[in-house]
């Protein structure tokens, strides 16, 4: 290859190196597909690609798990969201997920739970006692689901923890 080819060359691979940086700089590069994802605002989709969910309000800066189905890149069916810090499991959702939303089902705390229907993130509370007994059940049904999933995936201990919430939360309006 002559002088003259070579400077071409040499240019032409500068040019397209130049394009490149450009484009990465004008178009924010895709988010990792991960287990753990921060999550920006309640309600909003979050999570790994293949398995989007929104999780209830006041989990904003936390880790975030989905254990459960996903269906077209959504979560779906019964399960439990588990926000996270590190290891430490701070809060639990255990219930159903429509299209990635969480629609029915009871939230964790500290001394109790939250339970009822769930819109855009949020709890409706619409006082009806038939509301939170179906809350209740459905949490008590994806604790058990979760439970068989542990179970099939040779984890005993962590399924005999989840057949003990599934009874825990089934006792809740007796």
């Amino acid at each position: 290859m002559g002088g003259g080819a070579a400077v071409r060359l040499q240019h032409a691979v500068t040019a397209l190196l130049l394009a490149a940086t450009a484009a990465a700089v004008a178009q924010p590069a895709a988010a990792p597909a991960s287990p753990d994802t921060t999550v920006s605002a309640a309600g909003r989709l979050t999570g790994p690609v293949r398995c989007r969910f929104a999780v209830p309000a006041g989990w904003d800066t936390r880790q975030v798990r989905w254990t459960g189905d996903c269906r077209d890149g959504l979560a779906q069916g019964l399960g439990t969201l588990r926000a996270l810090q590190g290891n430490k499991v701070l809060q639990v959702f255990y219930g159903r997920l429509k299209d990635g939303q969480p629609v029915l089902g009871a939230i964790e705390l500290e001394g109790g739970y939250r339970a009822g229907r769930f819109e855009n993130g949020q709890a409706v509370q619409d006082g009806e006692r038939n509301t939170l007994i179906q809350a209740f059940e459905t949490a008590s049904a994806a604790a058990a689901e979760v439970a068989q999933r542990y179970q099939a995936g040779g984890n005993p201990a962590s399924a005999r923890f989840y057949r003990q919430k599934a009874e825990q939360l089934a006792k809740q309006m007796d």
